[in-house]
């Protein structure tokens, strides 16, 4: 329970960071001064700014979460029971019982896998088409599992589902190989001990192992590690809790490009690293 809680706060963390840089980008844009009518006559017409990389990120999360999930379900909210199942493709879109909703295009995705200490795994999936309204698909598997998908204040609910194997098969950062693997660059870093100097990082992400300057993170190592995908893609974030208690957020834009990377041990932060525009 505690490396759920733990995992699910860096989650959490990964959806502010990126709620946190897309309003960022939002007073940016708003901070720029109105130009007089007599310069904008006079320039050529502007070009239109581009608009923010886009993962695909359906071609890896479609495989985790693609089948037909069937137990004990029950409709929601008058908990009348059904003989049903959840059916998901691997191209987002859902039905049960004449619900049908299609997560092609969502505002959230979180995934997060835990060990319990006794060589068992447990994977739950969260999908948003926006806050709650648009549609939502949940998923569990592992010793516990189950499945709903619900719209408004409708919905189903399944439990005791059969296991989805591919849900939790593996690592999940494996999944997300395609889009962020073999990444190098270099970021700015904080100190730490004294927040005035900003110092040069090499960042690396190969084979599993992140490295941030002389510190480096095995993923294969990790009690418990997931991601987010937000904004339709714009924003995907890696979370990773390791041994002895330290923590890792790493995210990047739709491209796989690094954008922030944040670190802690036990006691206190060890990396604050952000991509300067």
């Amino acid at each position: 329970m505690i490396r759920r809680a733990a995992l699910l706060s860096a989650l959490t963390l990964s959806l502010l960071l990126a709620a946190c840089s897309s309003k960022h980008e939002e007073a940016a844009e708003d901070s720029i001064p109105a130009e007089s009518a007599e310069a904008q006559a006079a320039e050529a017409p502007a070009e239109e700014p581009q608009s923010a990389p886009k993962a695909d990120y359906w071609q890896f999360v479609g495989p985790l979460v693609a089948g037909t999930y069937e137990g004990e379900c029950m409709r929601v909210p008058d908990a009348h029971k059904m003989n049903t199942t959840i059916k998901v493709g691997a191209d987002g879109k859902v039905s049960s019982s004449g619900l049908d909703i299609d997560f092609h295009a969502t505002k959230a995705i979180m995934m997060m896998r835990l060990h319990d200490g006794k060589g068992q795994y447990s994977t739950t999936a969260t999908i948003a088409v926006d806050d709650g309204q648009g549609g939502m698909l949940s998923l569990q598997s592992g010793k516990e599992s189950g499945a709903s998908l619900s719209k408004g204040d409708t919905g189903i609910a399944c439990t005791t589902v059969a296991a989805n194997r591919n849900l939790n098969a593996r690592p999940l950062y494996q999944s997300l190989t395609k889009l962020v693997a073999g990444s190098k660059q270099t970021i700015g870093c904080l100190d730490t001990n004294n927040l005035l100097v900003r110092r040069k990082l090499d960042f690396t992400f190969d084979n599993g192992v992140v490295t941030i300057g002389d510190a480096a993170f095995d993923l294969k190592e990790a009690v418990g590690e997931g991601f987010t995908i937000n904004d339709d893609g714009k924003t995907v974030g890696l979370m990773a809790e390791m041994p002895n208690k330290r923590t890792l957020n790493v995210m990047f834009d739709g491209a796989g490009k690094l954008t922030q990377l944040l670190a802690h041990n036990d006691q206190e932060s060890t990396h604050h690293c952000i991509v300067e525009s």
